[in-house]
């Protein structure tokens, strides 16, 4: 991919590169997790973020039926990260025709058992208008770690020794950016740390790490068009079930408006 060299003359390139103060972390959009229909009553919208290094479900709870409900509670089944909330969900009561906001704190020190999709969860939600079950996914991206920082040395050392069968590439369209810095800081902002960076020709080329919650740790090589119409993300890690999933993470953040 490149020369000691190469890397060598991009700086210093080890200490994390701060985020601006005006960017703000990627969160999905929420979703529709369970549909009035099926409960007669109670729809819930939801996404997974990450904000200050704590895992977030942010859910709107809307009461479409005649009478209040409350009485909330959640649980988590078993899944691969062990993603389970660190206390109570706290939705009050949530009156007709209205709706309540909620963000659940999450951990990831719970019952371990690996689910297809890998970041798939099954929930159920009991309250005064039943108890209902529903399944969603989180983008992998809320599981980087704040210290994923990797140094050149050790960047380069793991790019060249990690073989080409742990290596994944995706090709990602329309990237939301308005300059070079402002994708560095977007990604940094999401825990994809720049380890360095230098210009070739008509692109600018990433050199990124990531460490997730179990420890896996992720290199990417973010060869970027300088228009931003077009990158190529290649990814090692010794975790390769997981780098579609990183990969798909990343691109999320950078083509979300």
């Amino acid at each position: 991919m490149y020369s000691t060299g190469l890397l060598n003359s991009f700086g210093s390139g080890g200490a994390p590169i701060e985020g601006r103060d005006s960017a703000a972390p990627y969160v999905p959009a929420q979703k529709v997790l369970l549909d009035a229909q099926q409960t007669q009553s109670l729809e819930i919208l939801g996404t997974f973020a990450r904000r200050d290094g704590t895992i977030q479900m942010e859910m709107s709870f809307i009461n479409k039926s005649g009478g209040s409900i409350g009485n909330f509670a959640i649980q988590f089944n078993k899944n691969t990260f062990g993603v389970t909330p660190s206390g109570s969900l706290n939705a009050g009561t949530v009156t007709p025709m209205s709706s309540v906001e909620v963000s659940l704190p999450l951990v990831t020190s719970g019952p371990v058992m690996e689910m297809q999709p890998l970041t798939n969860i099954q929930i159920a939600v009991r309250c005064t208008a039943g108890i209902f079950y529903f399944q969603t996914q989180y983008s992998l991206h809320v599981l980087f770690e704040e210290n994923g920082q990797s140094d050149q040395g050790m960047f380069l050392h793991v790019w060249k020794n990690m073989p080409d069968s742990l290596q994944c590439s995706h090709s990602v369209q329309n990237l939301r950016f308005e300059s070079m810095e402002d994708m560095r800081n977007k990604l940094t902002m999401n825990n994809v740390f720049t380890v360095a960076q230098r210009p070739a020709g008509n692109a600018t080329h990433f050199y990124t790490s990531s460490k997730l919650c179990d420890g896996s740790v992720f290199y990417s090589e973010i060869k970027v068009a300088n228009n931003f119409q077009a990158a190529i993300i290649s990814t090692k890690s010794v975790n390769l079930p997981l780098v579609p999933l990183y990969q798909k993470a990343i691109e999320d953040i950078c083509t979300a408006f």
